[in-house]
């Protein structure tokens, strides 16, 4: 698995919202029924799963980038390879028990205290 998760990380393949296990088992050489077993035996999840673990990462990363401050969550999930921001929350919500609204919020808000404390050391 670490070869499968190094691939499809360095390679953004996760990024392609048609990315399939087809296309994995390609960049793997072998098939889909031992990349099935494989992800459920060693992630505990199906291929959705899978591949959504590597999307909200994804998000979790640009979230914090600060010229993507404005940017709406439906185009910050398109972004990640999610089809709708409906996945990107479902799975944040699964992973992390928050939504992609409730994360920025709390991100800009501990962003905004570390400035503030940054400031004040300053002065």
């Amino acid at each position: 698995m670490a070869r499968s998760d190094k691939i499809i990380y360095e390679k953004k393949l996760f990024l392609s919202p048609d990315f399939s296990k087809r296309d994995l088992a390609i960049e793997l050489s072998t098939n889909r029924t031992y990349l099935t077993e494989a992800i459920s035996t060693c992630r505990q999840c199906d291929w959705n799963g899978y591949v959504n673990s590597f999307r909200v990462r994804h998000f979790m990363e640009i979230a914090v980038l600060w010229e993507n401050r404005h940017m709406r969550v439906e185009e910050m999930a398109a972004l990640c390879g999610f089809k709708t921001a409906r996945n990107l929350n479902r799975y944040l919500k699964k992973e992390y028990g928050i939504t992609a609204a409730v994360y920025r919020k709390n991100l800009s808000t501990s962003l905004r205290a570390e400035g503030n404390a940054k400031t004040a050391t300053l002065s």
